[in-house]
């Protein structure tokens, strides 16, 4: 299936998956109001440790692995990996679930939310069934976003019906768990015909998937580890306005990131038979967009960050609108710091070098997190979370050097893309309170357009190489 299509279908995915949000968390944050909310995103946060705990890394070890099989047509080798894979991930999920009820049971906080703890560890226990790898590598979007798209319906059924007042947020964590429960049992007996059960070998995935759950869980903290702070060295609020302002920005991030799964199995391919020319055509590709969409969706979530809150989240939320600020440049970073740890670092045998990356970020993060959040609170914990991404992305984009020395990552067009999207924000800055006058809808509706149109003419005029492909691509496709 073509990049595009496959594109599609992820942007499809994806927007299924964010309208979801949009639509539920403005009620739910009304309904629930920060310290309910907090509680809830509070477990959350802690539960991701176990989810990780439960897969050992399989999904980003799995589209290496399987990539590799299906590159050559072994499919009975296809077969016997993502079986051992999968049977690796129902002991790991078995042992994690274990671990979970136990540390619920030790630890006086975790103790006092326990009905909230017991509702994520059915999460817990049925991430073995998370087999995205799969799909992502057999390139079969389109059946995921069929699933996706029908769950999410009925859950807002349910949410709506159920949810009516802050005693019910049991219920909401509930609703969190049981569409991702169902999803991946659908995952699973669709693909039953992948299973192969003979002459299997657990033991040549160890120290690979070690290394890589090491480099995940890792990466889970540092993810994680901002509530989990913010729990317990100051309270359920600052969890719940902090969330509100994370919630926002993680609805952009799944736009930028979706190419980068796409092109995930050719680059591999690539890599792996040494076509220099190939790697650098995908790598373009998603770096390309990655600052073409990723500059403007930062600038704008910034722009309009008291529109966002208030409108997504309601007034009682205010306190999140600078937490929101301060982490929107996390978007371009952490796209790019995922794609080349991912989609490059990876394929090229890199695992330690990504390991000890990712250790260094973890410690970076816990210590400014430790000095930050007591003085300045949520925004000490986004603040955090900032400058632990650009270090972390500038120390990857470094690595990448060293692998492709004659790779350019700052071309001339996306030096100019970054350029025109500052001056463009800017003069939107200067006038945004004549529009403000109209409204929080409004103004959501009107900024971006305005800042699309002009945006995309300036970078037209400027011949930026991506966008004009991309116009080429068009005119074809609509036969103009």
């Amino acid at each position: 299936m073509s990049v595009s299509k496959n594109y599609l279908y992820n942007v499809l995915l994806i927007i299924s998956n964010t309208i979801f949000p949009i639509i539920t968390f403005p009620y739910i944050s009304r309904v629930l109001m920060p310290e309910y909310l907090g509680k809830v995103y509070f477990v959350q946060g802690v539960v991701a440790y176990f989810l990780i705990l439960s897969v050992l890394g399989a999904p980003n070890y799995g589209i290496k692995e399987l990539s590799k099989a299906k590159g050559i047509g072994d499919w009975l080798e296809f077969k016997k990996i993502f079986t051992e894979l999968f049977i690796m991930t129902i002991l790991s999920s078995i042992g994690s679930l274990i671990l979970l009820l136990v540390t619920v049971q030790l630890y006086g906080k975790f103790y006092q939310e326990k009905l909230i703890f017991y509702i994520f560890a059915i999460q817990v226990l049925f991430e073995c069934f998370h087999i995205n790898h799969f799909f992502i590598v057999m390139e079969n979007h389109k059946r995921r976003l069929i699933r996706s798209f029908t769950i999410r319906i009925l859950s807002l059924g349910f949410l709506f019906y159920f949810i009516k007042t802050p005693n019910d947020y049991y219920l909401y964590a509930l609703l969190l768990v049981v569409p991702e429960v169902l999803a991946r049992v659908i995952d699973v007996i669709s693909v039953r015909k992948y299973f192969y059960f003979k002459d299997l070998n657990f033991k040549r995935h160890t120290n690979s998937m070690f290394i890589i759950f090491l480099y995940i869980f890792t990466i889970g903290i540092y993810g994680s580890i901002d509530t989990t702070m913010l729990g317990i060295m100051i309270n359920d609020i600052e969890v719940g306005l902090y969330t509100a302002a994370v919630k926002m920005y993680k609805m952009v991030l799944p736009v930028i990131l979706t190419l980068g799964t796409v092109l995930s199995p050719r680059i591999i391919g690539a890599i792996k038979r040494k076509e220099k020319e190939n790697i650098y055509k995908n790598m373009d590709i998603f770096i390309d967009y990655c600052f073409i969409v990723g500059v403007p969706a930062t600038l704008l979530m910034m722009l309009l960050a008291r529109e966002f809150t208030l409108l997504f989240s309601g007034p009682d939320f205010k306190g999140a609108i600078e937490t929101m600020i301060i982490m929107s440049p996390c978007l371009g970073f952490l796209a790019l710091g995922t794609f080349i740890g991912g989609q490059v670092m990876l394929p090229n045998d890199l695992e330690k070098d990504i390991l000890i990356i990712s250790i260094f970020g973890v410690f970076l993060n816990i210590g400014l997190n430790y000095f930050l959040i007591p003085a300045y609170l949520r925004n000490g914990a986004a603040l955090a979370t900032l400058i632990t991404e650009v270090i972390v992305a500038l120390i990857k984009i470094g690595k990448m050097k060293k692998l492709y020395v004659d790779y350019k990552i700052l071309t001339k067009d996306r030096v100019l893309t970054v350029f025109v999207g500052v001056i463009i924000s800017y003069g939107i800055y200067l006038k945004i309170g004549y529009i403000r006058e109209f409204g929080n809808l409004i103004t959501l509706l009107i900024i971006p357009v305005l800042y699309g149109i002009t945006y995309f003419l300036i970078l037209i005029l400027l011949k930026n190489k991506r966008i004009l492909s991309w116009l080429v691509f068009i005119k074809k496709r609509l036969h103009i």
